[in-house]
């Protein structure tokens, strides 16, 4: 750990906010960049930090440290944030520690596990944050067919753990992401429709609470906060371990058909049908990407039952002459390995909205927008169906319960420029869907209002509420897109 003196700490982190502060976009009246993370309180004083690292088991990492720019990285390379301390958590006891330092010193506190949060969430400036990622343990066990995974595990170490055995989750379709934030958002992944969303298999978490107790979300332990974490994020406490149902997956069908540039219109439509007529065990996604010959349309599948069968149900998408077909039979855990919209940690804007349906004119107005898209742009159409969409809205507070679409619009830069041209299309593109909207997933928002926040959590926003009043009445745990516990509980 780097000790250095209280004024030099302030005058680095003056320095450090003046020269780095996190980039801004122009975001409209209704839309803004999440802006929580500004610091309550004077610098912690350098034996104060002392002290912090004499009680945990983990690590304490301040400015100075030699790993301390790549501890603050996030995968949004949007966001250059400086926190004043990150602690590299062993235990849950360092969690609960690491919340108390934070509160007695009026620091913001930021909690990161895979670091994937669309908004940085995982960072802040100038206060604490509780860094999960040393704490990725995965136990498995076979006869009940059960994981339990401490909660900075990413998905590919999930599935590692799991696909030994032939067995797996719903987990992320990219292998980095934390599993943690990934369930407590909802969690849609390639299982989706046969086993229903993460949060749908999580049997239990172990939650550290912002008063620094340990205790069970179950069922049958403390089921208001069980109910709430499934899909209303880390508004509540700070997650530490998380135990998951496990189904039967060995070898999958998998790949992409990629179709020559045009006939968008017709693809889409024929994507629709094709869904039609699905079995749980497909799961499909589109991707409207660019190229030097012009926009061109991608199916990812994954199939999970007899892989004979699946290339029968392709039939129809192969009758479109997909100008390049990778779909083949391959292990789960390579299906995996090969997925995420994004490949590598780059700055990016991505938000999203929920369509109930894909109409004749959301299609229309999807066609004119990825047309008058930036090269670096794409849109991902990802389809809720099958299990997912045949729970109950109210059985948990994950709210995208109805079948339709999800349309995530994102685009990465490397200059001023671009960044400014892709924000224009990403706010455009989600200004003309709007008018088809009914909803939006949290898990994917690059910006954060009191209009989305209610929007993604939709009917349940109002209990939502009356639980992070009791769990968090002071909003300690701000940084997501946060549920105020001071908010009007009506929608």
């Amino acid at each position: 750990m780097a000790l250095i003196t209280r004024r030099h700490f302030a005058r680095q982190m003056a320095f450090a906010a003046a020269l780095c502060g996190r980039p801004v976009w122009a975001i409209g009246e209704s839309y803004r960049l999440f802006d929580a993370d500004k610091q309550d309180g004077a610098p912690p004083y350098p034996q104060t930090i002392r002290k912090l690292a004499s009680q945990i088991v983990g690590q304490v990492i301040t400015p100075g440290a030699a790993d301390y720019d790549a501890a603050r990285s996030i995968f949004n390379r949007a966001f250059d944030r400086r926190p004043a301390v990150i602690v590299r958590c062993g235990s849950p006891s360092d969690v609960a520690r690491s919340l108390d330092f934070a509160k007695a010193q009026h620091l913001p506190l930021a909690v990161r596990a895979g670091g994937h949060s669309r908004l940085g969430f995982g960072m802040c400036d100038g206060g604490v944050v509780i860094d999960l990622s040393a704490m990725k343990r995965v136990e498995v066990d076979i006869s009940k067919r059960v994981a339990r995974a401490e909660a900075g595990a990413l998905v590919r170490d999930l599935d590692t753990a799991t696909q030994h055995f032939g067995l797996a989750t719903t987990s992320g379709g990219c292998p980095t992401v934390g599993i943690a934030g990934f369930t407590l958002g909802g969690g849609e992944g390639r299982l989706m429709e046969k086993y229903g969303a993460a949060c749908d298999n999580l049997l239990s978490a172990q939650v550290v609470t912002v008063d620094g107790r340990q205790v069970e979300a179950s069922p049958k332990s403390n089921p208001d906060l069980f109910w709430a974490i499934r899909g209303g994020g880390g508004n509540f406490g700070v997650v530490t371990a998380l135990e998951y149902q496990l189904h039967p997956v060995d070898q999958v069908l998998s790949g992409a058909l990629t179709y020559p540039p045009g006939r968008i219109p017709d693809l889409l439509q024929a994507f629709v049908k094709f869904l039609a007529g699905a079995p749980d065990e497909m799961d499909a996604f589109a991707q409207l990407l660019p190229s030097e010959q012009g926009r061109r349309l991608k199916v990812d599948v994954c199939y999970c039952g007899d892989p004979r069968m699946g290339n029968d149900f392709l039939r129809p998408l192969r009758a479109f002459k997909p100008q390049d077909d990778s779909v083949k039979i391959m292990p789960y855990l390579e299906a995996q390995a090969a997925g995420g919209f994004l490949a590598a940690p780059v700055a990016h804007f991505q938000t999203n909205l929920f369509l109930r349906e894909l109409s004749g004119a959301a299609i229309a107005a999807i066609t004119t927008a990825i047309n008058d898209a930036p090269a670096t742009c794409k849109a991902i159409i990802v389809p809720l169906r099958g299990a997912v969409s045949r729970v109950s809205v109210t059985d948990t507070a994950f709210a995208l319960r109805e079948p339709g679409y999800e349309i995530d619009m994102a685009g990465v830069w490397n200059t001023p420029a671009v960044k400014a041209e892709v924000v224009r299309w990403v706010q455009a593109t989600r200004d003309n869907l709007q008018p088809f909207s009914h909803g939006v997933y949290v898990n994917q928002l690059g910006d954060t209002s009191d209009q989305l926040v209610r929007s993604g959590y939709g009917p349940n926003y109002a209990r939502l509420v009356e639980i992070k009043k009791k769990y968090d009445p002071n909003n300690v745990l701000r940084l997501n897109q946060n549920i105020k516990p001071d908010s009007a509980s009506n929608t």
